[in-house]
């Protein structure tokens, strides 16, 4: 496969190792072929230490410089320091979306919630962890507050890794699940609730007990 634009390059290289992440084609671990990808590409190497570079600039990757470059991994230590800042941003995301979000804008929520379903009665485990990550991105955008937007798109990729690494669709499927709950406190604007459901959702999957997080009133 040949890409002819080459200022799509670098985009089109870190596209098709995202994807190879995501579909456990490449994994925690890993070494990154460089020299593959340029064949399989049909890319020189400039476009794939970019794409590399680029991965490694959001935590994706570890570079080893005049060595290689290998996929992060995930410790017990890790996990939990990375649920703390998503359930720390997915609860003020939720108390800004009681005061600043429509039931159209839940209503979305409701849509992302449904495929997630379809996919997990279907087995699909990487579309239902496509619509879980869309499900609180979405979430982040009707708090309309562009730093936790931004903040929120660093960590998708990372998210969707750790998900990926850990799969179990019977366990993940118990955190989707829970949307519904989110959902109910967001239509009803019940602010303990939602804090409530959104920190309970989360902290199961990154190893946290919801008992020892204290979430901050912020709205």
């Amino acid at each position: 496969m040949r890409v002819k634009n080459k200022a799509v390059l670098g985009d089109f290289v870190y596209d098709h190792i995202k994807e190879l992440l995501l579909t456990k084609k490449l994994k925690c671990g890993d070494r990154i072929n460089e020299q593959s990808l340029e064949e399989e590409l049909g890319v020189s190497r400039t476009p794939v230490r970019e794409a590399v570079r680029r991965l490694s600039n959001e935590g994706i990757v570890t570079l080893y410089p005049n060595r290689f470059a290998e996929v992060i991994t995930f410790d017990e230590n890790s996990i939990k320091e990375l649920g703390m800042v998503r359930i720390t941003m997915d609860c003020l995301s939720a108390q800004l979306a009681i005061q600043n979000g429509s039931n159209r804008d839940f209503d979305e929520l409701k849509g992302l919630t449904e495929k997630c379903d379809a996919a997990h009665l279907e087995n699909n485990w990487y579309d239902q962890f496509k619509y879980d990550s869309q499900f609180h991105m979405k979430l982040v955008e009707i708090s309309k507050n562009d730093l936790l937007i931004n903040l929120q798109k660093s960590m998708v990729l990372k998210t969707r890794l750790l998900q990926t690494e850990q799969l179990d669709v019977d366990s993940a499927y118990c955190d989707v699940a829970q949307h519904g709950a989110i959902l109910d406190a967001l239509y009803s604007r019940n602010l303990e609730a939602v804090l409530e459901t959104t920190t309970k959702h989360l902290a199961t999957f990154y190893h946290l007990d919801p008992k020892d997080i204290k979430v901050i009133h912020f709205a």
